[in-house]
């Protein structure tokens, strides 16, 4: 694989900020970034979608996600980029007032789940110390002892590369967490990406991810997936979404409508009744670019993992 960036522009921080309208359709795929006209764009796709059960027959629903991200204009890229999405119930209370946060779906698990690596190089780093030594001046009536300072610098290699981390978490008021019942259940999936600032690499222009969701046992209610996407571009990219957001021009995202009543046919749906057996990380890939139509040659993939605790 080889990465061009030469005489890229050294651009500060703006915000990519996404919209697109579901028009009240169950499953929609088209999620994000498909209304833009926008030099730097990120399309979210519904890759697939299997709402059925773990080996104990508790509700599971497994969702992979596709994500493209698009430069449309020279001497652009992306710096970082947040994804996050939340899952709610559309289960109303028992009162009929609101939603009951206790059907929320729990995020059982995310893929990439921790911290990874890809297009790792080397950069050479220096520190630097300060060390003061002393010199007596040999007269007893002096004092004071006269200080030379001398800096020792020590070189090291070090080494960037692009991060993407990835994690579970919980985001609920405290009243909505009273009525959740559980904190070790989680209704937030999140993945961050930062760029290898040292050769000004950008992002993966092409990836997957993927969530397993446990549902309460019994229900079958519809659930949402509203998604939240920040990315740090460059200055004139998105000034004037920025500008229309700021005066509440420019609406969210609508939320994928998840229903387990639909089933859809894809390469997924044998797994369905032990959705808590598939290897997550198996139907993630992260590719930076590609250097033909007809060949995979140029692919660069997911890296190594930095840190397995996580």
């Amino acid at each position: 694989m080889v990465i061009e960036e030469a005489d890229l522009d050294d651009i500060s921080d703006a915000e990519y900020v996404p919209r697109q309208r579901n028009l009240g359709k169950v499953q929609h795929r088209k999620f994000t970034g498909y209304d833009q006209r926008l030099p730097m764009v990120i399309y979210g796709f519904r890759e697939e979608t299997v709402h059925g059960t773990s080996v104990d027959g508790t509700p599971h629903s497994l969702i992979v996600f596709r994500w493209v991200l698009q430069q449309r204009a020279i001497r652009r890229r992306f710096k970082s980029a947040t994804i996050r999405a939340v899952f709610q119930t559309k289960h109303p209370k028992s009162s009929g007032k609101g939603i009951d946060p206790y059907y929320d779906p729990n995020v059982l698990a995310v893929a990439p789940n921790g911290t990874y690596s890809m297009l790792a190089t080397p950069v050479a780093v220096s520190h630097s110390r300060a060390v003061e030594g002393g010199v007596d001046a040999g007269i007893e009536y002096l004092k004071g002892t006269a200080k030379v300072t001398y800096e020792l610098t020590q070189a090291v290699e070090s080494v960037d590369q692009i991060i993407i981390n990835g994690a579970e978490r919980t985001e609920y008021s405290d009243r909505d967490a009273d009525d959740m019942g559980d904190p070790d259940r989680s209704n937030v999936a999140e993945w961050q990406l930062f760029e290898n600032e040292a050769v000004k690499s950008g992002l993966p222009t092409f990836f997957r991810t993927a969530v397993l969701l446990e549902r309460r046992k019994g229900d079958d209610s519809q659930f949402t997936c509203t998604f939240t996407i920040r990315a740090k571009v460059d200055d004139v990219t998105d000034a004037k979404t920025r500008l229309k957001r700021f005066v509440g021009l420019v609406p969210r995202d609508d939320p994928i409508i998840f229903s387990p009543a639909v089933q859809e046919v894809g390469q997924l749906k044998k797994h369905k009744d032990k959705l808590e057996e598939v290897d997550l990380l198996d139907l993630c890939k992260f590719v930076m670019f590609k250097s033909g139509l007809r060949s995979d040659e140029g692919e660069k993939e997911m890296g190594d993992k930095v840190d397995d605790d996580k």
